[in-house]
């Protein structure tokens, strides 16, 4: 795995590669939170057994906890009261319990309703660790991109589940938009709807390039969209932070026709929407520096390239 460290320096990007054993991958562990229903402000607990450092990120009514160093960390309990909207209003987490040190790397109101806390355990031996998480307000749409925003409320009944003819919707526009197709270009068809309230809606579009591609998208009962997936392709799930990075740099080098160890690449002030912006810095082929930036979708494509 290649870790990059990457700071500005003298107004120029600065990088180093720092090369892990295979072994250090990271491993993942996901949940669905336990809804107990109940208006007015918003409120998410965890608990993770930590040993040595994880992220713990809290998107919707999904939990997934990443493992950074030690042995895996695993989840005890997601517990909200409602689903974490998109936008919250007033968002602040509080470290409950644990001997570490718990910290919030990423704010959900900024990020396309993603939180991210980092757990830092350096005594040896497992410990558990709790938190709260805790806003106001906010609603579900997410710059029309894998949510379903109607004028439901935070606070109302999440154990209604959307309509088939909702998540159909739902799916298309996340097609439109993430693979920048037109609507006639795109057809839905029901799937299954299984017995935790998701349903399945399997897709066709025509791209740009006049080929035809299919897959499926798993809208949750709230209508956010949980998994997105095109034949031939992996999981299409929320792209991380090093996958962006990693498809920007690719891509730079790509368009320069230069090697990818010729990019740097830093992480940008993201655009609020779920995607991610990415400023590189590369030396082509005639030794001329060149800065500019990606913009990366929540599923790792690289949208657009700013020179």
């Amino acid at each position: 795995m290649t870790i990059r460290l990457s700071i500005l320096a003298g107004g120029l990007l600065a990088s180093s590669i720092l090369q892990m054993p295979a072994t250090a991958q990271p491993q993942t562990q996901s949940i669905r939170a336990t809804i107990t229903g109940g208006g007015g402000e918003g409120k998410c607990t965890f608990e993770v057994e930590v040993d040595g450092a994880a992220d713990v990120e809290i998107h919707g009514d999904q939990g997934t906890v990443r493992n950074l160093s030690g042995r895996p960390a695993r989840w005890r309990r997601l517990e909200c009261n409602q689903p974490m909207p998109n936008n919250p209003s007033d968002f602040r987490f509080r470290g409950v319990d644990g001997r570490g040190r718990q910290q919030l790397v990423r704010d959900p109101a900024s990020s396309g309703g993603v939180a991210v806390i980092r757990i830092e355990d350096s005594q040896g031996g497992a410990e558990m660790y709790t938190g709260d998480l805790q806003w106001r307000n906010g609603n579900y749409n997410w710059g029309g991109v894998g949510n379903w925003d109607s004028g439901r409320n935070p606070g109302d009944n999440w154990k209604t589940q959307i309509a088939p003819n909702e998540a159909m919707n739902i799916c298309r526009n996340q097609v439109m938009e993430t693979r920048g197709v037109a609507r006639n270009r795109v057809t839905v068809r029901r799937g299954e709807v299984q017995r935790d309230g998701d349903s399945i809606v399997n897709f066709t579009f025509v791209n740009n390039m006049g080929r035809s591609k299919s897959g499926f998208c798993k809208v949750a009962r709230n209508g956010q969209i949980i998994q997105f997936q095109i034949e031939g392709g992996q999981d299409r799930g929320r792209s991380s932070l090093n996958q962006a990075l990693d498809s920007c740099q690719d891509e730079v080098a790509r368009s320069l026709g230069i090697e990818r160890n010729n990019v740097r690449v830093q992480h940008g002030l993201d655009p609020g929407n779920g995607s991610y912006l990415i400023n590189y810095q590369a030396q082509d082929r005639t030794q001329r520096i060149r800065t500019g930036s990606c913009r990366v979708s929540a599923f790792g494509d690289v949208e657009a390239i700013r020179r």
